[in-house]
């Protein structure tokens, strides 16, 4: 990484020629006309930290954290390079995805560093410029997190942390949705429907109103699928379908709900 000289860059900006001279006429009727002025006392600024969103709802809500952190600077504005169906990342893609997510998780969520530690990836996809990685553990414990790649600076993240009940998990041919809703990453809303998945589900997808049919993916116990829009902001109260793929190649439509 270069150096930036920030007192060289500010002096490259000043458009005097020569240092100020302290000793100077100028100087110093600057600095008794100073010191003879009665201070102005100014009030503290109170500092404000990252918002949080709760739109996105839990199963999970005793234990779970939602979180949006916000960039302005470039990126993949309103999601231009989105995809209804998914890619995978290389193994080296895989791992830098799930390393900076257990950083920003471990950050906002110190509460559950040990088990962010031990999670391992369940999942890890592409849509155009995002990744969403899964972490997760055999204990009910995941973590998402949802990232524009295409910026290296002040990057955009969406996720959710938290552990699902023993009794709240999936049968073989059901899904346990942990994050279901509507939430907002620059400005911009996505609908997220992510959770477990039953030991004989293969493939899950969901046909949105206004972007067509979204491809999930199904990995590990888990499943996951997002889409630019608020299609789910009432999922978690009036349900949303979706059709489900089993390993004796029959198929049904589940309605997932909190």
């Amino acid at each position: 990484m270069t150096r930036i000289d920030e007192l060289q860059v500010l002096k490259s900006l000043d458009p005097a020629r020569t240092d100020a001279d302290p000793n100077g006429r100028r100087a110093q009727a600057d600095l008794r006309r100073i010191l003879a002025t009665e201070p102005t006392p100014v009030p503290a600024r109170k500092r404000s930290g990252p918002r949080i969103a709760v739109a996105l709802a839990s199963v999970a809500a005793a234990t779970a954290a939602v979180l949006v952190l916000t960039s302005a600077l470039g990126g993949d504005r309103a999601f231009a390079t989105w995809t209804a169906t998914p890619t995978g990342l290389s193994a080296g893609e895989r791992a830098d995805a799930a390393d900076s997510c257990r950083k920003e998780q471990k950050s906002a969520s110190p509460e559950y560093r040990d088990q962010l530690s031990k999670a391992t990836i369940a999942i890890a996809e592409r849509r155009g410029a995002w990744t969403l990685v899964v972490l997760a553990d055999r204990s009910g414990f995941g973590a998402l997190c949802i990232t524009d790649d295409s910026r290296h600076l002040f990057r955009s993240y969406f996720g959710f942390i938290g552990t699902t009940p023993a009794a709240d998990r999936p049968a073989p041919r059901a899904l346990t949705p942990t994050s279901l809703g509507t939430g907002s990453i620059d400005n911009h809303s996505l609908s997220v429907a992510a959770g477990l998945a039953g030991a004989d589900v293969t493939a899950v997808t969901y046909t949105s109103p206004t972007r067509g049919k979204i491809t999930a993916t199904v990995n590990a116990s888990q499943f996951a699928l997002w889409l630019p829009g608020n299609d789910l902001t009432d999922a978690n109260r009036t349900g949303v379908p979706v059709q489900v793929s089993y390993r004796d190649g029959t198929t049904a439509t589940l309605t997932l709900r909190l």
